[in-house]
Parts: C-alpha cells; structure tokens; sequence
C-alpha cells in the first residue's frame, strides 16, 4: 500500500512538472500564478455532516471558563461541570423554566396549535441554554433539559398525588411506573444535549460569518 501511495505522489509530481513546463514554453506561467495552496484545517471534508454542519472556530476574545477553578482533588469532572453551571446560572435555569412551560403545553395540547407551539418553545429554549451558555452548550443544554423535565413531572406527580391517583390508576407497577418517568428524563436530558449542541454552533457559526462580512467591507 506504501509503495502504491508514493508511485501515485510521484506521477502526480511529474505531471504537475509537465504542467508547469507546457506553460513556460508558452510564457503563461510565473511563481505569482501558482495556486494558493488551502491549508489542510480549512478543506471541508467530504462527509455528509460536515456539508451540513461546516466546523466553526471557537468565539473570539472569551475568558478561559474554568479560571479559578481548583483542578486538584477528587471526582474532577462532576465539580468541573457544576463549577461551570455555578459561573453562569442564567442560561439553564431560564432556559429551564422555558422548557418546563413548552413540555407541559406539548402534553396538555397535544392535538392543537398550542402543543406545536409548546414543543418549539421546549426545544427553542435548549437551543438557547447552549447559545447563551457558550462556556459549554451540551452541559447547559442538557442542564436546562433536566430543569424543565424535573419541574414537569414533580408538578403532574403531585397534581396526580393530590387526587389520590397512584401508580394503579395507569394500570402499572411502581416499578414500571419509576422506569418511565427515569427513560422519559433520559429523552429530557438527550434532547438538551442537542438542543445545546446546535445552540453553541449556532453562535459560533454566526459569530465566525459576521466576522467575515466585517473583514470583507
């Protein structure tokens, strides 16, 4: 495979030579009109989700997020995330309280306008967590995720509690009933994750865009 690999390198090189020597011989070609190589980082790949999805830089001019932030002492990742959740609140628990209103509309109205409109609103505040949240926009999407799930379903429980209904009014075990609720917050929480993903890409894909724009004029 190596030796297949350098034989194609050299007929390239030697093609690219008698290139170079036709336009010489016929006075069109200087070191000045030799193409500007692309540099390899800034190629697009050739895969389906990076058409889709182009890679966007990081945003310019932030402070590092985990300034101050004691890197010495045990479970370091759990305290790095809510070292981070700590640093800026805002995002995920507004961002929370939103979807907490958008999931309870898309269950309640399921049928009507206000179900759609509620299940953009859940995901429109995701995407938010992780715009605003730019330190890392899966944690805050996916903080926001489980804010709204754990507002939603502590106030159906309790609505359901208050009536007296149980796990047997749905015809389940507590076990089966105790499996749901954890699944449905599972799909909470994944759905934060994208929610917050495409929110930080968003941003930065806009903030590199603008940049753009401004160096051009």
């Amino acid at each position: 495979m190596s030796n297949r690999s350098s034989d194609e390198r050299a007929a390239a090189s030697r093609a690219e030579a008698r290139r170079r020597a036709r336009l010489a011989a016929r006075g069109e070609w200087t070191q000045d009109a030799e193409p500007e190589q692309e540099p390899e980082s800034r190629r697009p790949g050739g895969g389906f989700l990076s058409r889709i999805f182009p890679p966007a830089p990081p945003l310019p001019d932030k402070p590092d997020p985990l300034a101050g932030f004691d890197e010495s002492g045990a479970m370091r990742p759990i305290r790095e995330r809510l070292f981070l959740l700590r640093s800026n609140p805002l995002p995920w628990l507004l961002g929370g309280l939103l979807a907490f209103v958008g999931f309870l509309a898309s269950i309640f109205y399921s049928q009507g306008l206000l179900g759609l409109l509620g299940t953009f609103l859940l995901f429109g505040a995701l995407v938010g967590a992780g715009w605003y949240g730019w330190q890392r926009p899966t944690l805050f999407g996916t903080a926001a995720g489980i804010v709204g799930y754990a507002l939603s379903a502590g106030l159906i429980l309790y609505t359901f509690a208050s009536q007296g209904a149980g796990p047997d009014t749905f015809e389940t075990t507590p076990g089966q009933f105790a499996l749901r609720t954890v699944t449905d917050g599972l799909i909470q929480a994944g759905l934060g994750f994208l929610g917050g993903w495409y929110g930080g890409y968003l941003r930065r894909r806009q903030t590199q865009i603008s940049g753009q724009v401004r160096r051009r004029r």
